[in-house]
């Protein structure tokens, strides 16, 4: 259960597995870079999470202190896939009225 450093990092991060696979595993699989997993927010923003996203877009715009017409214009380039409007751009705002609403802040 607990294996010793050494054991675990001689030359490669998962040694472990890659002995245990033998031959099944080619060299550009075990020898490529690491690589980052991302998940697909765009998608699911445009799709699955799209009426979620709206409802809290809409009504964080509708906010004092939200520019009412910044807001939905950024989520409309999102829709369109402009350039400028990321989906990092766009999810901090429906956390934060999300946030708002179940904190019960006005």
């Amino acid at each position: 259960m607990n294996v010793p450093d050494q054991l675990k990092y001689p030359t490669t991060p998962k040694q472990f597995l890659i002995r245990s696979l033998g031959d099944l595993l080619p060299d550009e699989i075990v020898n490529r870079p690491k690589m980052g997993f991302t998940l697909p927010w765009e998608i699911w923003m445009k799709e699955d999470l799209k009426s979620f996203c709206e409802d809290k877009i809409t009504a964080l715009s509708r906010r004092e202190y939200f520019n009412q017409k910044g807001v939905l214009k950024l989520w409309k380039m999102f829709l369109n896939s402009h350039p400028m409007a990321k989906w990092s751009r766009v999810w901090p705002l429906v956390v934060l009225e999300n946030w708002l609403q179940e904190n019960n802040v006005e």
